[in-house]
């Protein structure tokens, strides 16, 4: 991501404190241990600060959360939504563009009064749940998970604990989001997740420990004018999220639950604060998986952000990143210079299932409730190879050997292992990897419907892959190893 200039540069939006991790046992095979994170940039050179958040996960003893976990984790790709009434700004505040999604509240320091206003005129009315859940599912993601809050405190459902809400204080008079992208969800075969930030913007007295934070504060800002007066209390703003919690946990039933924003810098959530909102969620939705946002210092997955690490976490894993460089609507975040191609998406998918964890790929839609061109064209393209490909992807561990190979990636399952190539050797060269413990018993192409065999000949201490004929043109051709029972990593 570029960097932002000085006067908008927003913190990231989903890091907390550090915590440890937890052990963790992939199908049974041998993978590398957890490396250390320190901080790092993103693809496109954004600073991310160490590993957010890291809690302690481990199997669950209930077998119906088990299976529920599974499930999850077998899905393997998610469609992650950021939706508010920050995707009516697109970035831009009386006239002048800023490097602001999400945050815009907060970077340009709109008033609560002003901001409330924004949100009495906005009407999506073009919001299609099923339209969304449809091309998330073209696009072979198997879950999908929305903001019903933000920072911003704006609550996109028919929230009983507050009126600033979509369905009460906007002018929209459509179907609760929510509810129709769970139904549009249950339909399509997808798990529908929900994302909540118990803690906001206007309770944070002292910003977010940026130079023009405190030159605003010096100046008679407020914080706090981010919300409405009488102005909030940290006390009072825990009390509203307890008891949204509670109604989003009793009224959607989700199979996820991803929490946000319960970060030091934004007010005080405690420990105690997560293991009430727990169990009020584990009473109502008792299989829901939860990340460890929440706080409680034990979480059904981790997640990680905006870099990928290179081995192997320990612990059941989530990466989120974007599609371009903001995470709610921002037009410029669909320029060709704020995008990858849809190579690297796809390749991010691979990279991610070949260390274990789950992709959750972020969408802004605009403010009507429609999805940029651009998004569409994408999702779409990924969706080609995940369509032809997918078997390498879901219900697959990672990659069994210690180490990638330098021409791509692997996933398995018992029996198969998929060599996702990306570099091809040179015409006539075979694919080398170290020797499985588990005999050979063919190998062939995934999308090759009659399977025509590849020569594969094995010696002590390496196996080595004869693809026939010219080399694929499609990016991340995937063969199919098939070994009888593989039973652990190389010799």
């Amino acid at each position: 991501m570029p960097q932002p200039s000085p006067s908008v540069r927003p913190p990231f939006p989903h890091l907390i404190t550090v915590r440890r991790f937890g052990a963790c046992v992939l199908a049974g095979l041998a993978l590398a241990g957890a490396s250390s994170f320190s901080a790092e940039t993103t693809d496109n050179g954004a600073i991310i600060p160490d590993n957010p958040a890291v809690a302690t996960t481990s199997p669950q003893s209930n077998p119906e959360r088990q299976a529920a976990l599974a499930m999850w984790q077998a899905a393997r790709f998610g469609l992650f939504l950021h939706w508010g009434v920050y995707s009516v700004y697109g970035g831009t505040y009386h006239g002048k563009d800023l490097w602001s999604a999400e945050w815009i509240q907060e970077n340009a320091r709109i008033p609560w009064a002003e901001y409330s206003q924004t949100a009495a005129q906005w009407n999506p009315a073009n919001f299609n749940a099923d339209a969304w859940v449809q091309l998330a599912k073209q696009a072979g993601m198997k879950y999908i998970v929305i903001t019903a809050k933000h920072h911003d405190g704006f609550a996109m459902y028919p929230s009983k604990a507050s009126k600033y809400n979509l369905m009460d204080w906007s002018q929209y008079r459509g179907p609760d989001p929510l509810a129709a992208l769970k139904a549009a969800c249950k339909k399509h075969g997808l798990l529908f997740g929900i994302y909540y930030s118990p803690l906001e913007f206007r309770i944070s007295p002292n910003g977010f420990g940026r130079k023009e934070d405190a030159e605003a504060i010096a100046n008679g800002f407020r914080y706090s004018s981010l919300g409405p007066k009488p102005y909030a209390s940290n006390a009072d703003v825990v009390k509203l999220a307890q008891a949204q919690i509670k109604e989003l946990a009793e009224a959607y039933q989700p199979d996820i639950f991803w929490f946000d924003g319960t970060w030091d810098q934004m007010g005080n959530w405690t420990e105690d604060d997560a293991r009430q909102a727990e169990r009020a969620i584990r009473t109502a939705a008792p299989n829901c998986v939860i990340n460890n946002r929440l706080g409680t210092g034990h979480a059904d997955f981790n997640t990680i952000e905006g870099k990928l690490p290179a081995h192997p976490p320990a612990g059941v894993w989530e990466y989120c990143w974007n599609l371009g460089v903001f995470w709610g609507y921002n037009p410029r975040n669909y320029e060709l210079k704020n995008v990858n191609t849809p190579e690297h998406y796809i390749e991010t998918l691979v990279k991610t299932a070949s260390l274990g964890g789950n992709y959750l790929l972020n969408v802004g839609p605009d403010p009507t409730g429609k999805f940029h061109p651009l998004a569409v064209d994408y999702l779409t393209k990924i969706g080609q190879w995940t369509r032809a490909n997918g078997e390498c992807i879901y219900g697959t561990s990672g990659n069994p050997l210690p180490e990638k190979p330098d021409w791509g990636y692997l996933t398995c399952r018992p029996g198969k292992v998929y060599l996702i190539v990306k570099d091809w050797p040179a015409e006539g060269k075979p694919l080398p990897l170290p020797a499985l413990k588990s005999q050979p018993v063919r190998a062939y192409f995934l999308t090759d419907a009659e399977k025509i065999p590849l020569k594969v000949i094995k010696q002590e201490n390496a196996w080595f892959v004869m693809p026939t004929g010219n080399k694929p043109e499609q990016p991340f051709t995937v063969i199919t190893l098939e070994t009888g029972d593989l039973q652990a990593a190389a010799n």
